[in-house]
């Protein structure tokens, strides 16, 4: 997988993580992002300039380094690192793998709760 198809794969897995389609963007953001030039930067067709992948990033409310895949720490408000959407913009894993990973993140913080720990 390429540097195009690996920051497409985690733009797409940002959007779908915030439950978002191509659509929404387009009319969330009045026209400033066509659909079908999303579909074309997420699947690795087309590369993304570097303005316009900060205007994805501040829209998504991630840092560009958490898109292409330089920093764990998603939101461009925190320094804590967002293990969820970490997993579900990593394009390296696979649905299953994710699913199974958000799976033990849960158990964890179910054990903690029960042990008055968070």
């Amino acid at each position: 997988m390429g540097y195009q198809d690996e920051v497409g794969a985690r733009l797409r897995h940002v959007r779908e993580s915030k439950q978002l389609s191509r659509r929404d963007v387009e009319n969330l953001t009045s026209g400033v992002f066509k659909e079908s030039i999303l579909a074309m930067y997420e699947s690795g067709r087309r590369r993304i300039p570097t303005p316009r992948l900060k205007q994805l990033a501040d829209f998504y409310d991630v840092t560009v380094s958490f898109l292409l895949g330089e920093s764990p720490v998603a939101s461009a408000h925190s320094k804590e690192i967002d293990i969820e959407a970490l997993l579900r913009s990593d394009p390296k894993y696979s649905d299953d793998e994710r699913e199974l990973l958000l799976h033990v993140i849960d158990i964890i913080k179910a054990k903690r709760r029960a042990e008055g720990k968070g």
